[in-house]
């Protein structure tokens, strides 16, 4: 599935997005926000997880993309999808610094929950995120997600353990 809105393209990841997954995922301002990711990626393993999301049968992810010139700005999905229980994990990376604050993540965000509900039939999305990440948290809570709980010392950055912030909506 392909979706434009407000100068972006959500579509499958591809090969091509590979040169910016290697400059976005080995930016340390990039993934001293995200939880679960570190820098020093190599192409060779960025294509092994492409391939690998490529596989899973149980999420559903999708490149950002520049509507101009279809550069890949990050990437946006759903994650351990269970229809049984009607639940998955979302998760987005706004990769190009450029980008940031402009209301990227705000629009995606709603429109993968929003599809999330209305056309996967979900009942209940859930993340995590960074205690030290204040824009994203303000973000998820502006978008109707709630707090639900806190793993204390989760993750380590920057030569110190951060708590990991859960929420659901």
């Amino acid at each position: 599935m392909i979706v434009e809105m407000n100068g972006i393209r959500l579509r499958p990841l591809a090969e091509r997005d590979l040169p910016a997954l290697y400059e976005q995922k080995n930016d340390p301002k990039v993934t001293d926000l995200l939880g679960g990711f570190r820098s020093g990626y190599s192409y060779s393993q960025l294509r092994t997880w492409l391939e690998w999301h490529d596989a899973k049968t149980d999420e559903l992810v999708w490149a950002i993309a520049a509507l101009d010139d279809d550069r890949c700005l990050g990437h946006v999905g759903l994650y351990g999808i269970d229809h049984r229980l009607g639940v998955a994990e979302f998760a987005i990376m706004i990769g190009s610094r450029d980008r940031w604050g402009h209301g990227l993540g705000r629009s995606v965000t709603k429109w993968l929950i929003n599809y999330a509900f209305t056309e996967l039939n979900l009942r209940r999305v859930g993340l995590s995120v960074l205690a030290t990440n204040s824009r994203a948290i303000r973000l998820y809570e502006s978008v109707g997600f709630s707090h639900e709980g806190l793993l204390r010392e989760a993750q380590f950055r920057n030569g110190r353990f951060v708590d990991l912030c859960l929420m659901a909506i």
